[in-house]
């Protein structure tokens, strides 16, 4: 069901349109149908009563509810009945842009809006069927990182479709967050036929390969769609496809039930820091916005440097991040009291931290902190913003270990003025200068620092490492990422490692009971100067070894769901085999 759009109130009631120009209050009806404001009576007169009836009618167990997200984060709504919302709740007019001094009070309270929405419908159906399942598409995403209700027992989201954007990385990056959720609940991500909605073109078989291996591999379930004929008639072609790879998912299932991922390094992803950012429209766009880009670039990382990650909303993280070894805050400029607490508490008694640029300086209403809210932990004190534009890391020394030369490294969107306290700087941070923006010969203070903090470490980047490498996307950037990840967590504190793989492979480490399941996800595109590239068949990978922790000897390795015997090694605490040459996906369960 699409929610809020109607063919017949937007012209009997067009009070309760919405308006999406701040300068009126009420919208002119246009067109065959309008969009309905989901704070305005149509809510409670129209929409409920419909639903209501066919639940009725046909008892379903349960409604898919699409576009309802994006009047809450894409497209603000001043209507006469969200004004005065807005006005009740906060006080003052509602704000029309990211600069004006309400706008983070706007997001917190739109935030709360569309949890009260979701509740209301799911209030008002369980009343009547107490078991029924409400789907909101592009709900509890990283798009908008909340925690779910309990009542929420399935997740799913159309991603952004290949013209716009690539299947695989959206794939990715959502897993990784939908499968840290606590609770009963499961997710999926649907995918179309061709390159958009609408659009009868047929993708690679591969492309498809790739998509449900990596919800497979991250404990989800996967959901091939189809956008059929106006006849309804359904195109043969697309469904034998879907047939073949359904089937692979159906020879995987009996090794795929109730796994759950290891924890090992944890990403946080903060609601409050994407608000913070762009409070008025946090993704407008299909795509994810610039404010995403240090957690989506921290993600792009981790998966080309082959670590076991997940990524947590700031509800998990304060439940679960014990649980981890090693925390990434990339640019989480606002903390609440609670994740505050968890992290010191979490470095203090042995676990590892790798913070960037402004995480940690803003209070919980989004204003500038004096200091920062982990100066301890950091060992290093917040000095202010250093200059917007081109800026770089100078590394004294090579790091062969890490491909890594001896240069000033160039990273671009400004950068954090830090002195240390406890820390000592590893790397230091150089500005820009003259026409050509060239590095200075002095350096303007610290650029990367590492401190002991109780049993723990922490390291601190001044610069926006994680962001600059996801918008320009170059190489030495992660390397210096991954070196600073392994500066506090080595490989040899980790759960998995893989050895020559490259970057084009994913690994996702899974548990159940004793056995230990482990996934190789290779990803190719095609060469292309316009368009997005498209996943196909691609060359077989070799070559990679996987070593994974374990106590004691495994009575058994084997490739999944072939079950083939696998030869492996097992010495001081880990087990080391060599996986088989693999184009796509391949599965591996260690025993015992």
């Amino acid at each position: 069901m699409k929610a809020g759009f109607d063919r017949k109130r937007h012209r009997t009631h067009p009070e309760w349109l919405c308006v999406h120009d701040p300068k009126q209050q009420i919208a002119t009806p246009t067109g065959d149908s309008g969009e309905m404001c989901l704070n305005s009576p149509w809510v409670d007169e129209v929409q409920i009563p419909q639903v209501k009836e066919v639940l009725s009618l046909y008892d379903p167990d349960g409604f898919f509810f699409d576009i309802a997200v994006h009047q809450f984060i894409t497209a603000n709504c001043y209507c006469r009945y969200c004004r005065e919302s807005f006005a009740r709740e906060v006080g003052g007019e509602m704000p029309a842009s990211d600069t004006h001094p309400s706008a983070f009070a706007y997001r917190k309270w739109a935030n709360r809006r569309l949890v009260a929405h979701m509740d209301k419908l799911q209030a008002a159906l369980s009343a009547n069927k107490p078991d029924i399942v409400l789907v909101t598409n592009w709900a509890w995403l990283t798009r908008l990182p909340l925690n779910p209700p309990a009542y929420v027992k399935l997740i799913n989201w159309d991603p952004p479709p290949p013209a716009m954007s690539v299947y695989t990385l959206n794939f990715s990056l959502e897993a990784r967050y939908l499968s840290s959720l606590q609770g009963d609940r499961s997710w999926c991500l649907h995918n179309t036929r061709g390159n958009n909605w609408g659009d009868y073109s047929l993708r690679d078989e591969a492309a498809f390969r790739e998509e449900v291996a990596t919800e497979l591999a991250a404990c989800g379930r996967s959901l091939l769609s189809d956008d059929a004929y106006p006849s309804g008639n359904p195109d043969p072609a697309v469904y034998h496809l879907y047939g073949r790879v359904n089937q692979r998912t159906r020879e995987l299932e009996p090794w795929l039930k109730n796994c759950r991922p290891v924890r090992d390094v944890a990403i946080l992803h903060s609601a409050d820091s994407i608000g913070s950012k762009t409070p008025m429209n946090l993704s407008p766009d299909w795509k994810p916005s610039p404010a995403y880009y240090p957690v989506t670039g921290a993600h792009k990382a981790l998966v080309e440097g082959h670590v076991q990650f997940a990524i947590l909303n700031s509800d998990v993280l304060v439940e679960t991040l014990g649980r981890y070894r090693l925390l990434i805050l990339p640019d989480q400029c606002i903390l609440n009291d609670k994740e505050i607490a968890a992290i010191k508490r979490f470095v203090r008694e042995g676990g590892s931290l790798v913070a960037t640029y402004s995480t940690a300086t803003r209070d919980a209403n989004n204003r500038e902190l004096a200091d920062f809210a982990l100066a301890g932990v950091f060992g290093v004190r917040y000095e202010g913003r250093g200059p917007a534009g081109r800026s770089f890391l100078r590394i004294a020394e090579p790091i062969p270990e890490f491909g890594i030369p001896s240069m000033d490294v160039q990273f671009s969107g400004g950068y954090t003025r830090v002195k240390t306290t406890t820390a000592r700087t590893i790397a230091a941070l150089v500005e820009g200068e003259g026409p050509k923006r060239a590095p200075s010969a002095q350096p303007a203070g610290p650029g990367i620092t590492v401190n002991t903090y109780g049993k723990g470490k922490a390291i601190y980047c001044a610069a926006p490492i994680f962001s600059t490498y996801y918008a320009e996307g170059p190489a030495l950037l992660r390397k210096i990422a991954m070196w600073m990840l392994s500066t506090v967590h080595p490989r040899a504190a980790r759960s998995i490692n893989l050895d020559d793989a490259p970057p084009s492979v994913e690994v996702f480490h899974n548990h159940r009971g004793t056995e230990r399941v482990v996934h190789l996800v290779n990803y190719s595109g095609d060469k292309r100067e316009s368009g997005t590239s498209q996943s196909q068949d691609r060359a077989r990978v070799h070559g990679v070894r996987v070593n994974v922790r374990a106590e004691r000897r495994p009575s058994s390795v084997m490739a999944v769901p072939d079950k083939r015997p696998v030869d492996f090694q097992w010495q001081d605490g880990w087990v080391s085999f060599e996986a088989r040459p693999f184009a796509i996906h391949d599965v591996y369960v260690i025993t015992g």
